[in-house]
């Protein structure tokens, strides 16, 4: 397959990317498969930047800087396992590690935002009302992660990132393009961290919590249907019980109780108690309205009244 041929069907990009993802220390592969693969991995990637830059159409990062933001939990793990990403891709680049570059964004891109922080903070970005707190403080965390995602794939994919810096919401002293600017800077997040601890824990109750589930949404239902009832191990009941709201977003579920009993970790799904509310899809036992809960009543007042 002469280069050429592979710019006309794929783009100039994925032949870098290509070349960028191939361990040069052994034999190099090149073939259709191959470059079908890449291709996926790139539009899983674009169409990442595409929805983050989608949900930063009303942010203004002056206005709103990461560093006056009220972050919850889930924000501050991102950020952690972003700055984790970016010291071990410098590393890689130092190293002239390129595959291990690719192989990192890979991960990150596909388990970090898109299995994790963009799938459970969807239900924010969507149905907060338009300035609240929680909604500035998940787009101050989007740009960040995008901006960083831009910097680090630059060096092997220059158009894309170019694209997505200059899509990206304009800053003070933001240089005109991405290949002006250094790499972000990024700290390790060691396993024995404390946050490591606690979302190593939580990411367990959540797998299970999805497989619990899988014959809910079989039978019919949406997962914002259910109720989910864990009879945790002895030790991490202290860990669930002030986090309860905090895994109901993550296990995307409309409540989650503590059994009395523990020993487990046993986790039983059924129908979410109260009235579903019509814009957020959500069971609750008090609603603002006849079909709206109070979170989005205050969304849609917000919105008439602009």
């Amino acid at each position: 397959m002469p280069p050429e041929d592979v710019v006309a069907k794929y783009g100039a990009e994925i032949l870098r990317l290509w070349a960028a993802s191939t361990d040069f220390r052994t034999d190099i592969p090149y073939q259709e498969k191959l470059l079908q693969g890449l291709a996926e991995w790139y539009r899983k990637l674009r169409n990442t930047c595409r929805f983050m830059l989608g949900n930063l159409c009303d942010f203004a990062p002056d206005e709103h800087p990461l560093e006056k933001q009220k972050l919850s939990e889930l924000d501050r793990y991102a950020l952690a396992r972003l700055g984790d990403l970016v010291w071990r891709v410098r590393q890689h680049y130092d190293d002239f590690e390129f595959h291990a570059v690719y192989r990192a964004m890979v991960d990150y891109v596909a388990v970090d935002l898109s299995a994790l922080y963009l799938d459970v903070t969807k239900d924010c970005l969507y149905t907060d009302p338009a300035s609240s707190p929680q909604r500035r403080a998940v787009q101050a965390v989007l740009y960040t992660v995008t901006a960083a995602i831009a910097r680090l794939v630059a060096p092997f994919l220059c158009f894309t990132a170019e694209d997505v810096w200059r899509h990206l919401p304009a800053r003070h002293g933001k240089p005109e393009s991405v290949h002006l600017c250094d790499l972000p800077l990024g700290k390790r997040m060691e396993p024995g961290d404390d946050l490591a601890a606690v979302w190593a824990r939580l990411l367990d109750y959540r797998e299970r919590a999805t497989r619990a589930l899988e014959p809910f949404r079989a039978a019919g239902h949406r997962s914002t249907d259910a109720q989910v009832t864990i009879a945790p191990l002895e030790a991490d009941r202290a860990l669930l019980a002030p986090r309860l709201d905090l895994c109901a977003d993550l296990f995307i579920v409309s409540k989650v109780v503590l059994a009395d009993r523990d020993g487990g970790p046993d986790l039983e799904v059924g129908e979410a108690p109260g009235t579903r509310c019509e814009r957020c899809w959500r069971w609750y036992e008090q609603m603002a309205t006849a079909d709206l809960c109070r979170r989005c009543a205050d969304a849609v007042a917000q919105t008439r009244g602009s």
